[in-house]
């Protein structure tokens, strides 16, 4: 599901679904740009409260696990943050793409800002690498 939207509808249709499928996983890392343009994926890293909106909507309504996949903000403090809220939110797991949003795979995969995550957080946090 492909969306920005936190119009009722889009929960709604998942809701009835959901005893389809054992987990739903929220990309907020892709960086494609028709993601960008349409305000989904790895452009809701910079809208705190949207994320917020999305994921406690579908932590609290949803009878199966709720996942969220980032990717790494320009500073380590800012990714933490934005990590912080993300498990403030109810989620059972974070995946943290070891990239920004501009880096491509011929950039190294920031382990070590990854490892940063997982130690500020309760919540697992997966490793995100794309060779």
């Amino acid at each position: 599901m492909c969306s920005d939207n936190t119009e009722p509808s889009i929960y709604k249709i998942l809701f009835f679904r959901e005893k389809d499928i054992s987990g739903f996983d929220v990309n907020m890392g892709c960086p494609k740009e028709f993601s960008i343009k349409g305000g989904m994926g790895a452009a809701l890293l910079k809208q705190p409260e949207k994320v917020k909106d999305i994921l406690i909507n579908l932590a609290s309504n949803l009878s199966i696990p709720v996942t969220c996949k980032i990717r790494l903000l320009p500073t380590i403090e800012e990714t933490i943050g934005l990590a912080n809220i993300i498990q403030s939110c109810g989620v059972a797991a974070v995946a943290v793409h070891g990239r920004t949003k501009e880096e491509r795979p011929q950039h190294p995969n920031n382990n070590e800002a990854i490892k940063k995550v997982s130690e500020a957080l309760a919540i697992p946090v997966i490793a995100k690498y794309t060779p």
